[in-house]
């Protein structure tokens, strides 16, 4: 980290490593006994799994978090809180990698403040986006390896590799978002112009594999026979339905489909909070609703994306297929917080891009004006 971004990176990658395993930690008090402790211990009283073999664990979704937990968990014999120590250390390189991203898409030295307060990097420091993703299970692992995606995927000449394997790893754990990013990446890539043919057809190739690999597997997740419209608003139905218990059920079945992608993104508000935890996700929320509407009206989105890398262009695809996808589907605060949390950090991504593309604009045309004045001073003294 230091000789990329200097003593100022290192000290901050230092905090986010330490905040991060300090969330994971606070995680797995929260959620000790529930589904982190399912994953570590290979199952519970209710749900038991017999595995002679490191390798009869072997699968996607929860088995594939059964395979990776298997050395540690019952080879080793290593307790839950080493689990969680584990689990945090590891998912922390999301945040060193996300904030490599940053310093590379921001180059110059441009300070992005709104009310006097520097936006960049300690929008990282959020704590719903370290909270989700730093305990046992497919949350942390889905976003670090995601986040190797988009890494990778900022120079695919350089990282093919990379962007490989983090596509395999993210359809072992959810193939789903596999084939999100897969759709997203595939339609982006192949329309650049400044891509070589020969990489094109590299990655063209990767990506008919994968949907072919990936399509069954996402239909056997969805518990449906094909993409349809009819099956996939009947999934809608049955699985807002599922999800309506406890306090943070929320009735959207009313609402209409824009109302219902709001709701997903920029909800639990204040009105909605019923407990301390929710309360602050409503603090998060507003300042991510502030940032929206304040970058929104203050630069030109449509802009920006035009000008935007491929890989904003990408991340800002899933994020919106993401989005359109989940927010048919869930009726629970919860459930919510730790969907939107796997994509989340990519529309901030594109809203930061756009405001620092706007800076850096106003910043060339001041220079623009001051250098036009100091020609007429000394025209004018010439004279």
């Amino acid at each position: 980290m230091k000789p990329r971004t200097g003593v100022r990176g290192l000290n901050f990658s230092i905090l986010l490593y330490h905040y991060h395993v300090l969330m994971g930690f606070y995680y797995g008090w929260f959620a000790y006994g529930t589904d982190t402790s399912f994953y570590w211990n290979l199952g519970d009283k209710f749900r038991q799994f017999n595995f002679e073999s490191w390798f009869d664990a072997y699968g996607t979704h929860n088995y594939f978090v059964f395979f990776l937990n298997y050395p540690f968990s019952r080879v080793l014999g290593l307790d839950f809180w080493t689990g969680t120590f584990l689990y945090s250390s590891v998912s922390s390189w999301a945040f060193i990698l996300l904030f490599l991203i940053g310093e590379g898409f921001f180059k110059e030295k441009i300070k992005m403040r709104i009310l006097g307060i520097g936006i960049w990097p300690g929008i990282l420091l959020l704590p719903s986006l370290h909270f989700w993703s730093s305990g046992i299970g497919k949350d942390s692992l889905i976003f670090l390896f995601m986040v190797m995606f988009f890494y990778g995927i900022r120079d695919l000449r350089k990282y093919v590799v990379l962007v490989a394997i983090s596509s395999l790893l993210i359809y072992h754990v959810r193939p789903h978002m596999a084939f999100v990013i897969l759709f997203s990446a595939s339609m982006m890539l192949l329309l650049d112009s400044k891509l070589h043919f020969s990489y094109k057809i590299i990655f063209f190739t990767i990506a008919v594999f994968g949907f072919v690999l990936i399509y069954g597997e996402v239909l056997k997740f969805l518990k449906i026979d094909e993409l349809s419209t009819e099956n996939i608003d009947a999934l809608f139905n049955t699985t807002s339905g599922n999800l309506s218990y406890g306090r943070s059920f929320v009735d959207m079945s009313g609402y209409p489909y824009p109302l219902k992608v709001f709701t997903f993104l920029f909800r639990p508000l204040f009105f909605d909070a019923h407990n301390f935890s929710s309360f602050l996700n409503s603090i998060e929320n507003f300042i991510c609703l502030f940032l929206a509407i304040h970058i929104g009206m203050k630069t030109n989105l449509i802009k920006t994306y035009k000008n935007s890398p491929n890989a904003i262009k990408i991340m800002l695809i899933t994020f919106v297929i993401a989005s359109l996808a989940f927010a048919g589907s869930m009726s629970n605060f919860g459930i919510m917080v730790r969907m939107k949390n796997m994509t989340f950090i990519y529309f901030l991504f594109f809203l930061l891009f756009s405001y620092y593309s706007f800076l850096k604009e106003q910043k060339i045309k001041k220079i623009i004006r001051l250098m036009k004045i100091k020609e007429r001073l000394e025209l004018k003294s010439a004279t």
